[in-house]
């Protein structure tokens, strides 16, 4: 949800400074860069200190997933679980940088839309069921 909340108020301020003419934009876009980037960078540390997630960013902050995740419900490329050869041991989902759960085929499956194709749950599979 904060991603979601920090790009509308990024393309709001943007589109505010372009449809007010303001003086200066190029001086006053680049602070903007550089204090945007310094709070993203900010929570992001802070966040992985409190939940002890080294990924707190990417899942929760980063706005370029506003364009990704709808796209990747319509992705060619997807990791799949064989559920006949899947014995739910878990180890997938545990070595997983992002807690998607792959045993699970569903286009709609939790968290989905949030894998990184690291391909880290195929290289952990005991029994090669992804």
């Amino acid at each position: 949800m904060i991603r979601y909340i920090t790009f509308t108020a990024s393309l709001v301020f943007v589109a505010a400074l372009f449809l007010c003419h303001a003086r200066n934009m190029e001086r006053i876009l680049f602070w903007a860069f550089i204090v945007g980037n310094v709070l993203y960078y900010a929570i992001g540390i802070l966040l992985a200190f409190a939940w002890k997630d080294n990924r707190a960013f990417c899942k929760y902050i980063c706005p370029i997933t506003v364009f990704l995740k709808p796209l990747s419900y319509f992705a060619l490329f997807r990791v799949t679980c064989d559920k006949e050869k899947c014995i739910s041991c878990g180890k997938c989902k545990y070595v997983c940088p992002m807690d998607v759960d792959v045993t699970d085929n569903s286009r709609n499956r939790e968290n989905g839309t949030e894998c990184i194709l690291c391909m880290e749950c195929v290289k952990a599979c005991p029994k090669r069921a992804l």
